[in-house]
C-alpha cells in the first residue's frame, strides 16, 4: 500500500459515506415520525456537509494509518478464532453465531472506546477538539459529527489495541462495524423511539442524550455508546427517567455553523474566553 493511495481513499469515502446516509437517513425517518424534539431542516443539512468533511479528512488519516502499521511492522498480538462457532450446516445459525461474536467484539472494542472518551473530557487539548460535537444544540441523527481530529484519536485510543487482536473469521469485525456504524447514528437521535429496558445492556438515545445534557447534574456520566456496560462497572451510568430528555450543548459554546466555525472551532480564542467566563461543561 502506498501513502496517500487515491484509490483507497475514495474507496473508503464511497463506502464510509454510504453507511452514513443509509443509518442517519433511517433514523432521520425515526425522528420525524416520532420526534422527541423537532429541529431545523437547517441543521440536517449542516449535518450532510459537516459529515462529507469529516469523512474525506477521514479517509486520509486511515490511510496513513493502515500505512504506518504496514511500514513499523505492528502485527496482531493475540489470534481469536471464531471459524469453529461459525462452521455449521445451517445458515440460520451461521447469521446468529455472526451476529453474536460482532455484538461481543463491538462490546470490547467499546472498552477502549470508553476510556478514549473518559481522556477527551479530562485532557483540555483533547477537550477543545471533542467539544465541538458537545456544542451541537440541535443533536440529530444527521447533525452528530465530530471535529476532524477525532480519527487521529480513534487511531490512537481504538483502533491500535484493537489491531494487536486478529480475528480469524473475517465476518466478525465486518459485522461489529456494521453494529457500531449504526449505533452512532441511533444514540444521538432525536426520537421518542428507544431500546427500554434493553439499555441496561445496549446504549440507546435516551442514554446518550445525558452525556450531551446541559444540566450540570449530568456531567461525567455516560462515556459509553454502544454498551453501557463499561459505565456500569466504572460507576458513571446515569438512568434517565422515563420522561427525562434534557436540553443539549454548552454554556457559552454556540454550535458552529458555518464551515469555518466548525474548521477553526478549536483554535477561536474569542470562543474560548467567552466559554472561561460563562462557565463551560467538561
Amino acid at each position: 500500500m502506498h501513502v496517500l493511495d487515491i484509490n483507497e481513499m475514495t474507496e473508503f469515502f464511497v463506502k464510509a459515506f454510504e453507511l452514513v446516509l443509509i443509518f442517519a437517513t433511517f433514523c432521520a425517518v425515526l425522528e420525524l415520525t416520532f420526534p422527541a424534539y423537532r429541529y431545523s431542516f437547517a441543521s440536517y443539512v449542516r449535518g450532510v456537509r459537516n459529515w462529507i468533511i469529516r469523512i474525506g479528512f477521514g479517509a486520509v488519516i486511515w490511510n496513513l494509518y493502515a500505512a504506518g502499521l504496514a511500514s513499523f511492522g505492528i502485527k496482531p498480538l493475540i489470534t481469536i478464532n471464531f471459524g469453529a462457532l461459525l462452521h455449521s450446516d445451517n445458515a440460520i445459525l451461521n447469521a446468529g453465531l455472526a451476529i453474536l461474536s460482532g455484538v461481543l467484539v463491538a462490546i470490547a472494542g467499546d472498552f477502549f472506546y470508553y476510556w478514549m472518551h473518559r481522556a477527551q473530557h479530562a485532557v483540555p487539548f483533547l477537550w477543545r477538539m471533542h467539544a465541538s460535537h458537545h456544542s451541537i444544540r440541535e443533536l440529530t441523527a444527521w447533525n452528530c459529527t465530530h471535529y476532524l481530529s477525532e480519527p487521529i484519536v480513534y487511531a490512537a485510543f481504538v483502533a491500535l489495541p484493537l489491531a494487536l487482536i486478529h480475528f480469524e473469521s473475517g465476518i466478525v469485525p465486518v459485522v461489529a462495524m456494521t453494529i457500531i456504524s449504526f449505533q452512532i447514528h441511533l444514540v444521538h437521535s432525536s426520537t421518542r423511539i428507544n431500546l427500554g429496558r434493553l439499555r441496561y445492556i445496549i446504549g440507546d438515545n435516551k442514554f446518550h442524550r445525558i452525556h450531551h445534557s446541559s444540566d450540570p447534574r449530568h456531567r461525567h456520566r455516560n462515556y459509553g455508546v454502544f454498551t453501557t456496560i463499561w459505565d456500569t462497572i466504572f460507576r458513571t451510568a446515569y438512568w434517565p427517567d422515563k420522561n427525562e430528555w434534557p436540553e443539549v450543548g454548552l454554556r457559552g459554546q454556540p454550535e458552529p455553523l458555518t464551515v469555518r466555525d466548525y474548521l477553526m472551532f478549536p483554535f477561536d480564542r474569542r470562543r474560548w474566553r467567552r466559554s472561561k467566563v460563562m462557565g463551560e461543561r467538561t
